[in-house]
């Protein structure tokens, strides 16, 4: 049974919410605050988090950072009152997945939350991607450099995958958007652009295989 923690400090929102993942057959727990929720998660180790950002004790932000490291398979989606764009970005780059705004419907929730298990357990192909000395098996969600095993986070790994597939292709942005993100998730190019940068630094500057900017339209591997 797939697993979802709530991290939220009001209860209303809590019940509600649970009653509705529980009666779509999930299994979920429920933390008050930032510690509670970075403990349980780390212990419980849950598929998705719905993440409050105004948490009491540690801010969503400060955990989704602490827990992305640890968990990288773990679909994040930050449910919050604070909507604006700077807010939006700056839990894209602390590592969330997907933005909710308050007052939300629990459909819409639902329905995120389902399109994170789908995208956290989903088949995919079932073959390695090898391209110069970078290796991708897919299946495992497992990535390595000139055998030097690489520390990915789900979404570094996606964008990884997509550009092996397609080496040599420049892929815009809005198409990262579109494919890794979806299209009903809103994200700016910085985000695109801060991601490349953190998979730059992982995988190196090894021989035969390498991230190449294409000024004002996206990014391709070769």
């Amino acid at each position: 049974m797939s697993r979802v923690l709530i991290a939220d400090d009001e209860p209303a929102i809590v019940l509600a919410v649970r009653d509705e993942l529980v009666f779509e057959g999930l299994e979920v727990e429920s933390a008050s605050d930032g510690p509670s929720a970075l403990e349980t998660a780390l212990v419980w180790r849950p598929d998705v988090l719905l993440l409050d950002l105004m948490l009491p004790g540690m801010n969503g932000f400060e955990v989704c950072r602490k827990l992305r490291p640890q968990l990288a398979e773990l679909w994040i989606i930050l449910v919050t009152a604070r909507g604006q764009e700077v807010d939006r970005v700056s839990g894209f780059e602390a590592g969330a997945d997907d933005y909710v705004v308050k007052p939300f419907s629990l459909r819409e929730l639902v329905a995120r939350v389902r399109v994170g298990l789908r995208r956290r357990t989903g088949p995919g192909s079932r073959h390695k991607l090898v391209l110069g000395d970078i290796e991708i098996d897919v299946a495992a969600r497992k990535a390595s450099r000139a055998g030097k095993s690489l520390v990915l986070t789900f979404k570094e790994f996606e964008i990884l995958a997509l550009l092996a597939r397609r080496p040599g292709e420049v892929i815009p942005r809005d198409e990262f958007c579109d494919i890794i993100w979806g299209p009903d998730v809103f994200i700016t190019q910085r985000v695109i652009d801060t991601h490349i940068a953190s998979l730059r630094k992982k995988i190196g500057n090894g021989e035969g295989a390498r991230i190449v900017s294409v000024r004002g339209v996206g990014y391709k591997l070769e």
